[in-house]
């Protein structure tokens, strides 16, 4: 009886070929190890790569033709650091003189930037651009007199002086209102409400009207 001897051909990376490959019959199982969280991509070369896990909350988004995708923060952000403060008492305020107001009594204070007990202003420790607004009310003032709500930055007002109002004919309880955006370096910078009038004495605050208050812009 012949003995037939089969010689079987040693397999080369050159014999296993896409064709050769049966559909759906490379199982998760038979994939390399990789790291928790990563995601499979290509380069701009068209080869297979791993894009690094990201932290808790960020998104994957396009890095743009030519390169990976990424996982990133979430764009835009909070509107803080953010206050909004009152007075609690109706402190005097000499005519033609700016005065600034001691805001006392904190509404609220999301961040801790605002110094309501000594120099009545906020320092907000996040840079970017701000909205500010202060509203003063006098309890009383003559007609024809002239007031103004100012917002203060690092001592100075930012555009001058806020908002005028003539009160002819209205004499009592009169208020002005102001409203102004400004950029903030974060660190040094500080800002406080303001007032101003003509009415030839003293006038006093009115704590139920006086306000000042502000929060960063989403960027």
């Amino acid at each position: 009886m012949a003995i037939i001897k089969v010689i079987t051909p040693s397999v080369t990376d050159a014999n296993i070929t896409t064709a050769k490959v049966t559909d759906n019959a490379i199982t998760l199982a038979k994939m390399a190890s990789g790291t928790d969280g990563n995601i499979i991509s290509y380069d701009a070369s068209g080869n297979p790569v791993a894009i690094a896990t990201g932290s808790d909350g960020q998104v994957l988004t396009s890095t743009g033709a030519g390169s990976p995708p990424a996982f990133e923060a979430l764009p835009g952000g909070v509107n803080t650091p953010a206050f909004q403060v009152r007075l609690s008492n109706e402190p005097s305020v000499s005519a033609s003189t700016w005065t600034k107001c001691p805001f006392n009594n904190e509404i609220y204070d999301v961040g801790g930037c605002y110094d309501h007990s000594t120099n009545y202003r906020f320092t907000p420790t996040t840079a970017g651009k701000y909205v500010f607004y202060v509203q003063i009310g006098f309890t009383t003032m003559a007609d024809g007199k002239y007031m103004f709500a100012s917002v203060y930055k690092n001592g100075s007002a930012i555009f001058g002086d806020g908002n005028a109002i003539n009160h002819t004919g209205f004499a009592g309880g009169p208020s002005s209102r102001y409203t102004i955006t400004a950029e903030a370096n974060g660190s040094s910078d500080y800002f406080e409400g303001y007032a101003w009038h003509n009415d030839g004495s003293s006038r006093n605050f009115t704590a139920g009207w006086s306000f000042f208050g502000g929060y960063k812009l989403i960027e």
